[in-house]
């Protein structure tokens, strides 16, 4: 059975990694899916083609997030195309580690730009025509266990994914009323290109495998089921954060800080 027969869902960030397992797990259960990308177009076309190959409906769309006339665009669009959406995926961001005292106005300004303001104007175009013609949605953001515990490196990064983990709380409440549901997955170390590097490294994969209990990074299909069958089961659950680690934060985690040198400092 094609269990989301006659939904539709914007996925952003939808061109690879955890977003494009979502995407695809959507339109496998029967769910017209809007693929949003910012650079990977020949990715994007190549799931869009798949997708439609397996007599499902999928669309592309091209915005840079940090762009709030973009984001504007990219909801009537998508609104527009579809004819509505049921379902927002919030899963575009982006990260990398920046120690601290080294973290520049540039950096934050790309965590915040992107992983959050580009996020909240979204969701709220998007939410507000939900609410405009009675659509009881539900919208999904994908954050970080860094933005609960942050790691080595990951102070900026997580403060985006954190105020997006409140923000989302706060959604949830303010569209309980319309049974629109807003909830959070805070997904650990996952397969995916932005973890590429440390698992290409056998001592970095070695110290991050050791901090998570099940020995292993998650994959991306495996955060894409938890989203998918929660959309299915057309859950009453709503505000929450639900945490795809692997145990990582039951540990005390992996690496230890050391000192700055002052010399290197700028």
């Amino acid at each position: 059975m094609k269990r989301l027969a006659g939904k539709r869902a914007l996925v952003t960030g939808a061109s690879s990694g955890i977003g494009r397992e979502i995407a695809l797990r959507l339109a496998m259960e029967g769910c017209a899916v809007g693929i949003h990308y910012l650079d990977q177009k020949a990715e994007a076309q190549a799931l869009e083609a798949h997708i439609r190959s397996e007599n499902g409906l999928a669309y592309i769309f091209q915005a840079d997030l940090t762009d709030l006339d973009a984001v504007t665009a990219l909801a009537d669009h998508a609104w527009e195309t579809m004819s509505g959406v049921d379902f927002l995926i919030n899963n575009a961001g982006v990260s990398y580690k920046k120690h601290f005292l080294e973290t520049t106005r540039e950096d934050v300004d790309i965590f915040i730009n992107t992983n959050y303001r580009g996020t909240f104007f979204l969701t709220q175009a998007i939410a507000r025509n939900m609410v405009k013609h009675s659509i009881e949605g539900a919208i999904y953001s994908i954050t970080s266990v860094n933005g609960i515990r942050p790691g080595i490196g990951q102070s900026a990064y997580g403060a985006s994914k954190s105020a997006l983990e409140t923000l989302m709380k706060g959604v949830a409440l303010e569209l309980a009323p319309h049974n629109i549901k807003v909830n959070t997955i805070a997904a650990g170390a996952i397969a995916t290109d932005m973890t590429r590097e440390a698992r290409s490294n056998p001592a970095t994969l070695k110290e991050v495998t050791e901090g998570i209990p099940m020995g292993r990074f998650g994959l991306a299909e495996e955060v894409a089921s938890v989203v998918v069958s929660l959309l299915i089961s057309g859950s009453y659950l709503t505000g929450e954060s639900i945490t795809i680690d692997g145990g990582l934060l039951l540990m005390r985690g992996y690496g230890k800080p050391g000192p700055y040198d002052p010399e290197n400092l700028h």
